[in-house]
């Protein structure tokens, strides 16, 4: 797994931070919903909120857990996002600065498959899914040595659907036993109830995680870039549409890419494409844009010879 060179790295506390939640009321039982959400819903606070996991997890055999989202292209990631309120101590800091998820094989082995991951440390070390180097085998070497040190020695890593965002998320039960052989079929299957609960209560109650990081709105002429980019119009036909220069075209497009994490103008417009929400303004107007004439005939001209 390769991450850009500007990819972001968040870490997240869900109370904490610019990115929180607020405390909730207490409230009874939503029908269809897991009574873990409702305990996670109800619970005043981080620490109490850990409490619940903990208890839950604790039950089933583990002692920790982790929660990335993270937004890719093929195998290269531009954001990663970590959830750090239920994670061993100190674990999501060292993480994120030895920068862990491009050679993790659990992170490798969830973007290619849909079934869990059953691992322990020798799995790990023998399994060089996400190294692509020497230099990845040391650092794959690094991270099991790393999680021996923190006591996450065995654990089942789950992959995590989210229909309402480009991210994809991954979650990761760890316990202290030295074998994983301890983790039937059944613990898989509670591992799984608890993390849809984990992963239902984040998408509900912080949607803002799927947001970019700029806190800015964007503007009616990046709206306007965008659809145009969309449209596989040229920065010159895009700043002839707008009535503007080429050279306040490229500006924007290096602020959008910054906004998304693309690296490059066709990264940005499979990302716009993937994403809704810079279509429409603050009044719910969709941003719509004509091509230029020359495109036009060029376009008619190329589906004419085609």
């Amino acid at each position: 797994m390769r991450t850009s060179k500007n990819i972001q790295h968040s870490l997240l506390m869900l109370d904490r931070g610019q990115r929180c939640l607020p405390e909730f009321a207490e409230r009874s039982s939503t029908a269809g919903r897991s009574a873990i959400v409702d305990a996670l819903s109800a619970a005043n606070g981080p620490d109490q909120r850990r409490l619940v996991i903990a208890a839950t997890i604790g039950t089933i055999g583990f002692d920790s857990v982790c929660y990335w989202r993270f937004a890719r292209t093929g195998d290269l990631m531009t954001r990663a996002l970590y959830v750090r309120e239920f994670s061993a101590p100190e674990w999501p800091d060292h993480y994120i600065r030895e920068r862990y998820i491009e050679i993790d094989p659990r992170i490798a082995f969830a973007c290619q498959c849909e079934w869990p991951f059953i691992w322990d440390l020798g799995t790990l070390a023998q399994n060089p899914a996400g190294a692509q180097s020497s230099v990845d085998l040391v650092r794959l070497h690094s991270l099991v040595d790393d999680c021996d040190r923190a006591a996450l020695r065995s654990g089942v890593t789950l992959a995590l659907s989210n229909p309402r965002s480009s991210f994809q998320s991954v979650i990761s039960f760890s316990a202290a036993n030295a074998s994983r052989h301890w983790i039937t079929d059944r613990v898989v299957g509670q591992a799984y109830a608890v993390g849809l609960a984990l992963h239902e209560f984040v998408l509900t109650h912080a949607p803002s995680l799927d947001e970019s990081t700029p806190a800015k709105p964007i503007t009616q002429t990046q709206r306007r870039i965008l659809a145009a980019l969309t449209q596989g119009l040229s920065d010159k036909e895009i700043a002839d549409l707008l009535g503007t220069s080429a050279y306040n075209v490229d500006y924007h497009l290096r602020q959008l890419k910054r906004r998304y994490g693309a690296q490059n103008r066709v990264h940005l417009a499979y990302l716009a494409g993937c994403r809704d929400e810079w279509r429409r303004d603050g009044s719910g107007q969709r941003a719509v844009v004509r091509a230029p004439a020359a495109a036009a005939s060029n376009a008619a001209q190329t589906s004419t010879v085609a």
